[in-house]
């Protein structure tokens, strides 16, 4: 498990403690990387799971971050957490989604966001759901981890905001372009205030042009599913506009969560009918 941490010190010890605490029956390696100066070990429990990045770069980003956390990770698997984010589940939760992921390659870890106060917002994939690939990727509309085969990861990317859904899109598609989702496992996304989801939308709007331009380039490490991931990030590009050009819409994954809940034919966040499957494009989204 790897933690990028910046300015994150009263928050990386819940984050670990929700992978240790789920870890019965397995062997974990939980990497913390620094990106702010901080020395997180002292913050920490002395537990011989625990390995740290070398203390020094600030503000390199998590993506900066996170391939310092690769370099030293040992694992046989890969998954990231977000410093102020937490897993859910059983105290063998982990062990249990790891026999999914040694006979398929990776196992998608299913996304609760939760509001300040707990409440769930949105669950991604729905409760039931077996298996998850690309297509259903087009509408999570938030970030979605696998636990995936080390030798299917791919460095992060040099992306500030969606170098996580990148990294996460790739392992998907080296796994083949669909896998299993974890029945005892969740990745708690925990909204507050000031956090990347308020950052202004022409950041993230820019950031899926340039992905969009490398895919159409050489794939980009996509091999065969180039097009799937253009999909993907076509309709969340989409949805990002949608959101953000109208701030009266409200919090994002409220908006996602009472769009993605209409019946067909019912106007979207942009007012326009949903028509179920067709592709998002250009400022307005059709759904």
């Amino acid at each position: 498990m790897i933690i990028a941490a910046h300015r994150l010190q009263a928050m990386v010890p819940a984050a670990v403690a929700s992978v240790l605490d789920r870890a019965g029956g397995a062997s974990v390696e939980v990497v913390i990387a620094s990106d702010d100066g901080t020395d997180y070990a002292p913050l920490l429990p002395l537990d011989p799971r625990l390995r740290f990045t070398a203390v020094g770069p600030v503000r390199s980003g998590a993506h900066a971050a996170r391939n310092r956390g690769l370099a030293v990770a040992t694992g046989a698997f890969v998954m990231i957490l977000d410093g102020d984010d937490a897993l859910e589940g059983p105290p063998d939760g982990i062990a249990q989604v790891l026999v999914l992921a040694r006979q398929a390659g990776a196992v998608a870890v299913p996304s609760i966001v939760r509001d300040p106060a707990g409440a769930e917002v949105r669950r991604m994939p729905p409760a039931g759901i077996a298996t998850f690939g690309f297509a259903a990727w087009r509408e999570a509309f938030s970030s979605l981890h696998l636990i995936a085969r080390r030798d299917l990861v791919q460095p992060f990317s040099d992306f500030r905001l969606i170098d996580d859904v990148l990294f996460d899109l790739r392992a998907l598609a080296a796994a083949g372009g669909e896998v299993p989702v974890a029945a005892a496992l969740a990745y708690r996304y925990q909204l507050r205030l000031g956090q990347a989801t308020d950052t202004p939308w022409e950041r993230f709007d820019a950031e899926y042009a340039r992905a969009l331009a490398a895919i159409r380039a050489d794939g980009f490490g996509f091999g065969s599913h180039a097009g799937a991931a253009a999909r993907v990030l076509r309709r969340w590009r989409a949805m990002n506009r949608v959101i953000g050009t109208r701030p009266g819409l409200g919090d994002y994954h409220r908006v996602v969560a009472d769009y993605l809940g209409r019946p067909a034919g019912k106007a979207g966040p942009d007012g326009r009918p949903s028509t179920g499957d067709a592709e998002a494009e250009g400022p307005g989204l059709r759904v």
